[in-house]
């Protein structure tokens, strides 16, 4: 058997059979939901609408510190007016929910209470963004209500969130732009102080190796090369002197302390020639002497050449101890300038201390005549100086004196040499400390400078917000004493009354029929019975059946007009006065 299914003429005819079950409790209902929704309690909301300004300076100009966004800072004032310590003052004050007090309610659950009435509601636009060019969406403004049965109360507590709202903004600004200077300027502070202690450290660094800086380098490199240029200039003048002192001490063995018996300082009793002749000779037999035994043929011939000349001009010649003493006098000289050349394993030096040897044992084997000493003394004593010899032995003091004091001057730069070189040494080790010293300097001093510019624009951007010419919060729509109710909605909850009150009637006489409903028309009997009937028969009303309808459909249009009259009254007391929905429906249609 085929399942039965019902057509939209059924259905409205199990809506027509029990429609005075669906009526009539639907209309009682609607008028308990109607008579409910008018007798809740009403709800007023004042608001107030606050403008989010730019700062008035350009911020390529000014900066400020202050880097969150509107909607953050504005959560974040939220949270801050909405704690519990606020909401009881503000309660208190505004004497706001007296019976949940009366009846000694939590603290938590005012303060509840108060947050759900308190609302927050951003408002947005579309603006473009002045970095990118693009369309986005930004706050441009929020408002902040507060929902209250009273409507005087409603204001006033709005009007005081509102005002805390913008001092909150403006306190919060200022303080963290504060907070902003006083961090930058400790941490300009703490790293002034550690420019300080490297600076000192630097400055203790330098004092202990004041010679061996990197940048003393070059100058230290440079005088290791001028002492090194006049110590070798030095050593060759040592050279040229000694070598002069040689020739001087030679000539002046050859030369006469005292001039000849009779002769004068001026004059000589004998041709002069004569006697440079004798000094020249003299001078060759001391050179041949420096080089060849006294066996030499050359050495004789110039003694003998000396003895004839002496005996011409009656010089006596001097004694042979006397020339011993001055050709010993001349080879230690000339083993002294030797030794400054040459090491002591050299031929020269070991051919000169020979040389040397034997003329100390050559000497010691003389003897000294005291009384010839004596009276060669006091002869010569009656004689005048030889003004050639004071000359020459001057000559010599003079060199010798200048020998002395460029060997003071070799002791004095070999000794500066070392100094300077000690300290180029040292000046590799002490290079690497005083890098890491100077780069810890260097970038410590240029973090510090950043740290005082940085500074220096948190001050401006700290008198940029204390003078409220930053970002800021302006009210352009105070709250005001709402004279409508917020909520509830009656005409709404009327509404879902009416149209829940059918529904579930509705729903239920289906049901009911659904359940009890019972085997009805030609098509129910087909389906119930499985074959056709054979005669349908009509209903035939009587009189009484078309009293009956007549009187119903009488009561309908009575129930009709009573219920239009009571839906009038309603609004006309409820929703609008009819005068002004006249005169608005009037409006309109002079529009149309």
């Amino acid at each position: 058997m085929e399942e039965e299914v019902k057509g939209l003429r059924d259905y409205f005819n199990i809506f027509w059979r029990r429609k005075y079950w669906i009526l009539i409790p639907a209309l009682v209902l609607s008028a308990i939901s109607g008579s409910i929704a008018y007798s809740l309690p009403s709800t007023y909301k004042s608001e107030g609408l606050i403008l989010i300004e730019t700062q008035d300076i350009p911020a390529d100009l000014v900066r400020t510190t202050v880097t969150s966004y509107a909607d953050q800072r504005i959560e974040i004032i939220r949270q801050r007016l909405l704690t519990t310590e606020r909401i009881m003052a503000i309660v208190e004050r505004h004497n706001l929910y007296p019976e949940q007090r009366q009846a000694m309610t939590s603290r938590t659950a005012i303060a509840n209470s108060f947050r759900s009435n308190v609302g927050v509601q951003m408002v947005q636009a579309n603006v473009t963004d002045p970095a990118s060019g693009r369309a986005r969406r930004a706050s441009i403004a929020f408002r902040v209500s507060f929902m209250d049965q009273s409507p005087q109360i409603a204001q006033r507590v709005a009007n005081e969130l509102v005002t805390e709202f913008l001092d909150e903004n403006v306190r919060t600004r200022v303080d963290m732009a504060a907070d902003t200077v006083t961090f930058l300027r400790e941490e300009g502070n703490r790293f002034q102080r550690q420019v300080q202690d490297i600076e000192s450290r630097i400055a203790q660094f330098k004092n202990q190796h004041s010679d061996s800086l990197p940048e003393l380098l070059q100058f230290n490199l440079t005088n290791i090369d001028r002492f090194q240029r006049e110590l070798a200039a030095n050593e060759r003048q040592i050279s040229v002197n000694q070598d002069q002192i040689v020739t001087l001490g030679m000539q002046l063995s050859a030369v006469d302390q005292y001039l000849p018996a009779g002769a004068t300082a001026q004059t000589g009793t004998q041709p002069s020639s004569s006697h440079q002749r004798l000094d020249q000779l003299r001078l060759e037999l001391n050179a041949l002497q420096s080089r060849y035994a006294e066996t030499h043929p050359d050495v004789l011939r110039v003694k003998r050449q000396i003895d004839t000349l002496q005996q011409e001009l009656g010089i006596e010649g001097p004694t042979e101890r006397a020339q011993v003493e001055s050709q010993l006098d001349s080879v230690r000289t000339e083993l002294q300038t030797a030794r400054e050349r040459y090491a002591d394993s050299h031929p020269d030096i070991i051919a000169l201390q020979g040389r040397v040897s034997s003329l100390e044992t050559r000497l010691a084997e003389l003897p000294v005549p005291p009384v010839a000493a004596s009276n060669t003394s006091s002869i010569n004593s009656d004689r005048p100086l030889n003004p050639l010899y004071i000359q020459i032995n001057a000559q010599i003091n003079s060199m010798e004196r200048e020998v002395n004091r460029l060997r003071s001057r070799q002791a004095e730069l070999r000794g500066l040499i070392e100094e300077y070189q000690a300290r180029v040494q040292r000046t590799h080790l002490v290079q690497q400390e005083y890098t890491d010293l100077s780069r810890d300097h260097e970038n410590t001093l240029a973090k510090y400078r950043e740290l005082r510019s940085k500074q220096l624009a948190a001050e401006l951007s700290q008198t940029l917000e204390a003078e409220s010419r930053g970002e800021s919060f302006t009210l352009i729509e105070p709250p005001v004493v709402p004279s409508t109710a917020e909520k509830p909605d009656r005409r709404k909850l009327m509404m879902m009354g009416v149209v829940a009150s059918f529904g579930a009637t509705g729903g239920l006489a289906f049901l009911y029929e659904m359940l009890f409903g019972g085997v009805r028309g030609y098509n129910a009997m087909t389906h119930a019975l499985g074959r056709a009937p054979l005669v349908v028969i009509p209903i035939i009303p009587t009189e009484r059946d078309r009293r009956r309808k007549r009187l119903k459909w009488t009561l309908l249009f009575i129930f009709l007009i009573a219920a239009g009259i009571a839906a009038i009254a309603v609004f006309h007391h409820y929703v609008m006065h009819l005068e002004v929905f006249w005169f608005k429906l009037m409006n309109k249609l002079s529009l149309l």
